[in-house]
């Protein structure tokens, strides 16, 4: 069966003063799908986002959200369902988070204190915390965007490089909560210029460039592990796969470490014996700590 389109772009223009930022854009995300834009800074990454939560509008084509074309301003159909974080989070400084949270949820009045207790939890965040937001650190603050985003269990998801200003233990944090976003099975948009975040998670990945958008990744890489015998297998390894590297042995075997769409270890193992490469053992990078 095929997943709903929740989010769709048919024709999309859009000028800002004479700059074209959008030449016809055509894309979609469906459930569960993860959908990476990357590009240059002003190259119109953040009005796509801002055009599908209806705060900006096409000069030409349509914006159509959960079967609803998107029209803004007072007496549109703004789009309901959506959480997003984009560009820099701004909240109440005089403030705690789960007070500006709260007068956020009070809007829609959809979740009371417990969830979003909940959302700062899964962000790292105390919620009963009486710093106010004017001392948060740019992490913290990017914590709280996060929560923000996340609290009402939206159906659609826009994440504009969430990892700024992120430690390592928040950029862990935040992945959880996106493998959480997916097996929920949200739409999800991510902006970011991190490789690893774009290739991990996100099925299909564009570019956009002078207004147009051009798909340069069809699947999620996935990193995998392979175990031979001898260095020589590792050799040519090296030869039939891109973005191969040596690695710290696994269980006194020969060991290498690659990306590729292959959606099963059988596939890759398929591929390999077709240049007579026959391993010892492919795991995913998950089921391995390397030693």
């Amino acid at each position: 069966m095929e997943k709903q389109r929740l989010i769709q772009f048919k024709g999309v223009k859009k000028k800002l003063g004479k700059t074209m930022i959008l030449d016809g854009i055509n894309f979609s995300v469906s459930a569960g799908e993860v959908v990476g834009i990357t590009g240059a800074n002003g190259s119109g990454k953040t009005t796509i986002l801002r055009q599908i939560c209806g705060f900006l509008y096409p000069d030409q084509g349509e914006v159509i959200v959960s079967n609803e074309i998107v029209e803004p301003g007072l007496v549109g159909k703004i789009p309901a369902g959506i959480g997003a974080l984009i560009e820099t989070p701004t909240f109440l400084p005089q403030f705690t988070g789960f007070q500006n949270l709260a007068l956020l949820a009070g809007i829609q009045e959809k979740i009371g204190k417990e969830t979003i207790k909940k959302s700062l939890k899964m962000v790292g965040l105390e919620p009963m915390d009486k710093k106010k937001v004017r001392k948060y650190s740019q992490g913290m603050l990017q914590r709280l965007g996060i929560a923000q985003a996340i609290m009402e269990e939206p159906k659609i998801l826009l994440l504009d490089e969430p990892t700024n200003g992120l430690d390592k233990d928040g950029v862990d944090l935040f992945r959880q909560i996106l493998e959480k976003q997916i097996n929920d099975h949200v739409a999800i948009i991510l902006v970011s210029h991190i490789e690893e975040e774009i290739s991990r998670f996100c099925d299909k990945v564009y570019l956009l460039k002078d207004g147009k958008l051009e798909l340069i990744q069809k699947q999620k890489q996935r990193e995998w592990i392979i175990l031979v015998r001898t260095v020589e297998e590792l050799e040519q390894l090296s030869y039939v796969l891109t973005d191969f590297r040596i690695i710290k042995r696994v269980g006194g075997f020969a060991t290498g470490q690659c990306k590729g769409e292959w959606e099963s270890k059988q596939e890759l193992l398929a591929f390999l014996m077709s240049y007579h490469i026959i391993p010892e053992k492919i795991m995913m990078e998950e089921e391995v700590v390397l030693c």
